[in-house]
């Protein structure tokens, strides 16, 4: 390991909550990854997506009563660069579903980055990566499962992401040996001046109807889901109990999540979610969109956007905010019909290391 950085600790947790804060404004990384309460871990608060099948905002203790004695073990994949009690960057490094693949991210106080090196930076994350994934380290996938040790892969991929125009993190990527693979473009709209939602079925598909989620609804939720996004996202899924998990978040909510039902099953869905923050009251996130591929090509998205837009307006959202994958740019016109417009781009880049 780098000999700046070492294991993250419970003493780490205000200094490193300071360094988030300082790196919130021009950082957008930072922004995603900043914890949001006092107690609150950001190594569970990645995006675009979530890390191990737990929510943002969860705090220590929340964590400990689901992870148990765990815990100390996810916490080696966060390391900091300390001097004294101050934390000049954070590191952070986990398994996204397997142990083949891992996620790198990095913050640095807006001072020190002259002083932490970014190819240190780099460097310090796949020694670490390296490091657990050559010992066939315990992970923990999406739908919050063990995985287990087996003999140790010979390879692994790793992403790492920074923001579109950022020249420095592009070059000392390409230096560690990174590619560029795809963009994540966050688009937002504000609500007072977007298209209103229909309310009434109106010109939805015929044979369809569009409501909100309801007790019970489980099952054909995740069926939608994962037929919707098995050619999408590396075939992410959802299972009964990472489902379960999300629907008794904060971050769910029923009067906000909508469903286009078509004789029982569900067409496409179109889930929205509260941010959790302080700073951004009234704001909501398009957090999934998916139509069923047996159901597309009749503007069903759009329909299921428009509804659930008039659904946040309703229940006092002023703002709506989405990502958008480059590999799905075909969105693109549809999000700009509904007023959606960029507000930045992150670039997610990859390359394989040997075990």
């Amino acid at each position: 390991m780098n000999g700046r950085f070492r294991e993250y600790g419970d003493s780490d947790l205000p200094a490193l909550g300071g360094l988030f804060a300082r790196a919130d404004s021009c950082d957008g990384v930072a922004r995603a990854l900043a914890p949001e309460a006092a107690d609150e871990l950001p190594l569970f608060a990645f995006a675009p997506r979530y890390p191990l099948g737990l929510e943002r905002g969860l705090t220590r203790d929340e964590v400990r009563s689901r992870l148990g004695s765990r815990l100390a073990e996810i916490e080696r994949l966060v390391l900091v660069a300390a001097k004294g009690a101050a934390v000049d960057a954070c590191v952070t490094v986990y398994p996204a579903g397997s142990e083949t693949s891992w996620m790198l991210d990095w913050v640095v106080d807006l001072g020190k980055r002259e002083t932490v090196a970014l190819d240190g930076i780099i460097q310090t994350g796949l020694d670490r990566i390296q490091h657990l994934a050559s010992k066939g380290m315990r992970g923990v996938v999406d739908d919050g499962s063990e995985s287990g040790t087996g003999g140790a892969p010979a390879v692994c991929s790793v992403e790492a992401r920074g923001l579109r125009e950022d020249g420095d993190i592009k070059a000392g990527l390409s230096r560690a040996g990174f590619q560029a693979v795809r963009t994540f473009v966050i688009m937002g709209s504000d609500l007072g001046t977007a298209p209103a939602g229909f309310g009434s079925n109106e010109r939805v598909p015929e044979g369809i109807s569009l409501r909100t989620y309801r007790s019970g609804d489980a099952p054909a939720w995740i069926a939608a889901f994962n037929a919707s996004f098995s050619d999408h996202w590396g075939g992410f899924s959802y299972s009964d109990e990472s489902w379960a998990r999300h629907a008794t978040s904060p971050r769910f909510r029923e009067e906000i999540s909508v469903v286009a039902e078509a004789g029982g099953v569900f067409a496409g869905v179109c889930h929205c979610a509260p941010s959790l923050s302080p700073r951004e009251e009234g704001l909501a996130h398009l957090h999934i969109l998916g139509v069923h591929p047996e159901f597309r090509r009749r503007g069903l998205g759009h329909c299921l956007m428009l509804e659930a837009m008039g659904r946040l307006r309703a229940n006092g959202f002023r703002r709506v905010e989405l990502d958008m994958d480059s590999l799905n740019s075909r969105a693109l016109p549809l999000y700009e019909r509904l007023g959606f417009r960029e507000q930045e781009a992150i670039t997610i880049y990859r390359r394989q290391i040997a075990l």
